[in-house]
């Protein structure tokens, strides 16, 4: 009885040799698919993300929802009136977003047009200011050797005691006087004039005595007029004399009236022959 008992335990219940050849083996001998990379892994793809000025466009907006349609539920799957609101609001974003585009570029061409009307008037304005000097100056020359009369109180005598003045009574009327004046300020003379009615009146010196007779040159006068024996009132008097010669100051025509007096053409009242 113990006899068998040995036998059964003489021999290993399993071999502990092949099974470290086994081990061994499965360690040495890699396993079919289990090698490591020899190179470096691929890339995952890239992530769609929205531009870098953080606004979305019609192609970003159609890849987030292809992808969203890609990944929905299949058992909840997307409402279609859901998607079709989305777009409508896709949609009217966009329009928004062109009119205001549109907009943009009409004011931008208004501005344009306003600035280039402005321009064309500036332009028309200087061509204007231009033809009139032009104008001007031609008039002013073909008033050489004419007599021009302006406001003023000057007088002129030629050599042979002749020279005209304008006077203007404002209503005033009466017996007239002129009284001329020399350079120093001094009356060198003094002439009474008849009956004088009220309005605007000439008067050629040549026509009355003066006593000492006037000398040729340039002289000051006063007209007055006195009602009935009443006292002398002064009148608006102005200057009187052949033109003589015309030049330009700051683009503007400068008449000589005389020998000493020079007055813009502007300032002309009257041109008499």
């Amino acid at each position: 009885m113990i006899t068998a008992v040995r036998s059964m335990f003489s021999t290993p219940a399993y071999n502990t040799t092949a099974n470290e050849e086994t081990d061994k083996q499965q360690t040495q001998s890699p396993v079919p698919g289990a090698e490591p990379p020899k190179e470096p892994a691929e890339p995952s793809a890239p992530r769609t993300s929205l531009p870098t000025n953080g606004t979305m466009g019609r192609d970003e907006f159609l890849k987030m929802l292809v992808a969203q349609l890609k990944n929905q539920d299949p058992l909840n799957p997307m409402d279609g009136k859901d998607m079709a609101a989305q777009l409508a609001q896709f949609s009217t974003v966009e329009q928004l977003i062109a009119m205001n585009k549109t907009m943009d570029e009409t004011k931008a061409a208004q501005a344009a047009m306003t600035d280039a009307i402005e321009s064309l008037e500036e332009t028309q304005n200087e061509r204007a200011d231009e033809l009139a000097q032009l104008i001007e100056g031609q008039m002013a020359m073909a008033t050489v050797g004419k007599v021009g009369v302006t406001p003023g109180n000057n007088a002129f005598v030629d050599k042979d005691g002749n020279g005209e003045i304008f006077i203007d009574t404002a209503g005033r009327s009466g017996t007239g006087r002129i009284v001329m004046t020399n350079d120093k300020g001094e009356t060198v003379g003094m002439a009474i004039v008849g009956d004088i009615k009220a309005g605007q009146h000439s008067f050629k010196l040549g026509d009355y005595v003066w006593d000492p007779k006037l000398e040729p040159g340039t002289y000051t006068y006063k007209f007055q007029v006195a009602k009935d024996g009443g006292p002398w009132s002064e009148t608006t008097t102005y200057t009187a004399g052949r033109i003589t010669g015309m030049r330009y100051q700051d683009g503007n025509p400068i008449l000589t009236i005389g020998d000493k007096v020079s007055v813009p053409m502007s300032r002309l009242t009257q041109i008499r022959a």
